[in-house]
């Protein structure tokens, strides 16, 4: 199984028009059986990965602001989702601070259930966690990662295989880390630091069971700027069944 996790800085519209084709032509050539997309939240966004041919789109709308997508969460998947729902996070950051854009798009998690001719039916949430603006985790990132959480411990107490990918806004060495590596594996562990820019990992692919996987960020090698704020991440799975 192949699965791609990518913030793509969809909040940043005036360069839009030189980076979407960028990252489209990324996703063609990486070819992900799963993409997870976070920062999709304008139609402009919505529509370069609906032109990505052999993929099904999963995504829910917000009413206010119009048009926009809610988490601005879109997962792509070859098989056609069984179910699609949002989840919004009980905690939406701090209105007097930068966080209060997190509030207005409503941040969340997308689960996506699929079936999977190896696996069986597998649920797929993508998230974007509220962003903190420091090094430390505040209360409101930990108010969503516990309901993020919860809902983990729910799907494996049903015994449903989880992949869990997107933009968790904590670092591995964040007191958070450790509580997801409790439940899940992290696919993105054996990555190195990203050597275009000053990067560490806050972006993962978390799975529930065990593997054997390929790992690595996507990018393009003749682009002098990024097409993101921060690279997206592939791998490709070998499952242990």
């Amino acid at each position: 199984m192949r699965i791609l996790t990518w913030n793509i800085h969809g909040v940043s519209i005036m360069d839009r028009n030189e980076r979407f084709p960028t990252i489209r032509n990324s996703i063609e050539k990486y070819r992900p059986d799963i993409a997870c997309i976070q920062e999709a939240i304008f139609p402009k966004s919505r529509n370069m990965l609906s032109s990505l041919d052999d993929y099904h789109v999963s995504l829910e709308l917000n009413r206010f602001p119009p048009l926009t997508t809610k988490g601005g969460l879109v997962t792509l998947t070859k098989a056609k989702p069984l179910e699609v729902s949002f989840h919004p996070y009980q905690n939406q950051g701090n209105f007097f601070t930068p966080q209060k854009w997190d509030r207005l798009i409503g941040k969340g998690f997308l689960e996506t259930i699929i079936e999977d001719p190896q696996l069986g039916k597998v649920t797929v949430i993508n998230t974007h966690n509220v962003c903190t603006y420091t090094d430390d985790t505040d209360r409101y990132l930990e108010a969503q990662a516990e309901q993020l959480l919860h809902r983990i411990k729910f799907h494996a107490e049903n015994g449903e295989f989880i992949i869990v990918a997107g933009d968790f806004n904590f670092k591995r060495k964040s007191k958070l880390y450790p509580q997801f590596r409790a439940l899940l594996h992290d696919a993105t562990e054996g990555l190195g630091d990203f050597h275009l820019l000053e990067y560490e990992t806050i972006d993962y692919i978390l799975l529930g069971d065990k593997y054997n996987c390929n790992s690595t960020y996507v990018y393009q090698d003749l682009y002098k700027k990024y097409p993101s704020d921060h690279p997206g991440i592939f791998v490709e799975v070998e499952f242990n069944r």
